[in-house]
């Protein structure tokens, strides 16, 4: 059965364009080989070493899924900012949050508050780690916790 197939070019940033570069209409099962032998073949110049995205168009074609490493970042924030409100930090500038590894964490990793703009350390908002991953292992077990 065919299906008409939207192309979408990939940028280096991994990001996908918005909208299709071209469509075509091909079996399920062929649709990478004729995109590559017959579609790709008119391309030009730069066009020819870029990245693309074969996307059925009758299907959803964005990704309601968001990547781990979003999810990650969402949850994380959301750890660090009920810490932040329980330890009632209050700065006259901005606050935002980082994974440190500075003097003022005696040189080891810590999850801290820090002045926006200027990254200055304001204080500590867990324990101290000797390891990045054991940073990163603490924060996902703050996840968990969060429920």
């Amino acid at each position: 059965m065919n299906y008409n197939w939207n192309v979408y070019k990939v940028f280096k940033n991994g990001n996908r364009a918005k909208a299709p570069l071209t469509t075509f209409e091909s079996t399920e099962e062929d649709a990478q080989t004729h995109f590559e032998h017959i579609i790709k073949k008119g391309f030009t110049g730069k066009m020819l070493k870029s990245e693309f995205k074969i996307v059925r168009s009758d299907l959803p074609q964005y990704e309601n899924t968001v990547s781990e490493e979003e999810k990650f970042s969402k949850e994380k924030n959301r750890v660090l900012a009920r810490i932040v409100k329980r330890k009632n930090i209050q700065h006259k500038y901005g606050i935002s949050t980082s994974l440190v590894y500075c003097r003022e964490s005696e040189w080891r990793w810590q999850w801290a508050a820090i002045e926006t703009g200027t990254s200055k350390f304001i204080s500590g908002l867990s324990e101290l780690f000797d390891t990045y991953s054991g940073a990163q292992a603490w924060m996902q077990d703050q996840i968990t916790n969060l429920g």
